[in-house]
């Protein structure tokens, strides 16, 4: 029995107790709406870091506005064979086509393949490389700058997340782009002349993305590692109507961060959307919102009168509406259920009320993961844990 209690505590704690300022691996992270390009999560957004293979995001992007056609085929270099692995492993002389080698760079992160592209529709890696660069700051990613097509590490080649997310934000806009990078398995098509005829080599490629097998509403995405870069992701998932760009430059636990964030933003969507950048919003009285009050207010007007050593606990929070309709829904739902709710006003920075749904509060960290659980199971709602921050009142001039 002791030991299924802490197994379940322990659980409750990593699920409820994800803070993603102190428990991500990575150096920098986003999560963005697609709808609207508003970040909704951001840890050294602008800081610019080295983003391996997820630059083959913009290098896919101008190799399908190049205007070429996709089943224009394209030689291979000297120069492409060269560059160091991941690879196909192509040969200097055979042709492959746009397409092909667009399969091979968002699937298998292949350099050869990059570099293939790079020359072929720029005649140079350098003035490729250029339009890289130009794109990226045309798109609103100014906080990039490329000198390859692949990744591979080098002085001034940058990005941060924010702008990874960006590209792909962008990219995603291209139908031919999402067919490529939801795809999980393909073969890359070559030829190579020999003796006057045309010899045909298929090279199976298999997608890097992990999302794509166990993570659910996945749309795509592209890894990236180098040992200065870490590990690197940007990708896209979609559930309930909402879809959520991440980017993660700088990791240690890729798979780890991603996912954690994910469903980070997608359990606290609707709240994420309506907060201002800073995750900071002036708190209002039911009063000065001009609404009748459901439940007592605030946290604070439930505390009020406690003894000071009561005042450090734990609330429960549902979620977050800008219509105070749904808030009085979810509300309801959790009161019907049993649950200790209230409604709690809040002014956004940008003047707007939103609603606050919360529950409690518990003095206890383990009553409110309990709670927590309770609610899960009966309604289906995660629900955040917050610590509790009560107002504190000026004391009175002794004199």
């Amino acid at each position: 029995m002791t030991l299924a209690f802490l197994f379940i505590s322990a659980s409750l704690n990593a699920v409820w107790a994800f803070a993603p300022d102190e428990d991500l691996t990575a150096r920098a992270a986003v999560l963005m709406d697609a709808a609207t390009g508003k970040l909704l999560y951001q840890k050294d957004a602008d800081l610019r870091l080295p983003p391996a293979s997820t630059t083959k995001v913009v290098t896919a992007i101008l190799a399908l506005e190049s205007g070429r056609s996709l089943t224009q085929t394209l030689v291979v270099s000297k120069e492409a064979t060269r560059v160091p692995a991941s690879k196909l492993y192509l040969r200097p002389g055979q042709s492959v086509s746009i397409e092909e080698l667009l399969y091979g760079i968002m699937l298998a992160s292949a350099n050869d393949a990059s570099m293939v592209l790079a020359q072929g529709i720029a005649g140079s890696v350098e003035r490729f490389t250029d339009l890289m660069t130009q794109k990226a700051h045309q798109i609103g990613a100014t906080n990039s700058n490329f000198t390859n097509p692949h990744g591979l590490t080098a002085p001034d080649h940058y990005s941060t997340a924010k702008d990874l997310a960006v590209f792909f934000r962008y990219a995603m806009k291209n139908s031919t782009f999402r067919d490529i990078v939801q795809t999980k398995f393909s073969s890359v098509k070559t030829t190579t002349v020999v003796r006057k005829k045309l010899v045909p080599r298929r090279i199976s490629v298999r997608n890097h993305n992990r999302l794509l097998w166990n993570f659910d509403g996945a749309l795509g995405g592209k890894t990236g590692y180098t040992h200065a870069a870490q590990k690197c992701f940007v990708g896209a998932v979609q559930r309930n109507g909402a879809t959520i760009i991440v980017a993660v430059l700088g990791a240690r636990d890729l798979w780890g961060d991603t996912k954690q964030l994910l469903e980070y933003g997608f359990d606290r969507y609707e709240s994420l959307r309506a907060a201002q950048p800073s995750g900071k919003g002036l708190r209002l009285t039911e009063q000065q919102a001009g609404i009748p009050s459901v439940r007592p207010g605030s946290v604070n007007e439930r505390i009020e009168g406690q003894d000071q050593a009561e005042l450090d606990g734990y609330v429960l929070q549902v979620g977050t509406f800008r219509e105070r309709d749904r808030a009085e829904s979810v509300y309801r739902q959790m009161s019907d259920n049993g649950f200790d709710a209230f409604v709690e006003p809040t002014l956004l920075q940008r003047g707007e009320t939103a609603y606050r749904v919360r529950v409690g509060p518990y003095s206890e960290l383990l009553t409110a993961q309990e709670t927590a659980h309770d609610i899960l199971t009966k309604s289906g709602h995660k629900v955040l844990i917050l610590p509790i921050q009560p107002t504190r009142r000026e004391e009175s001039d002794p004199s």
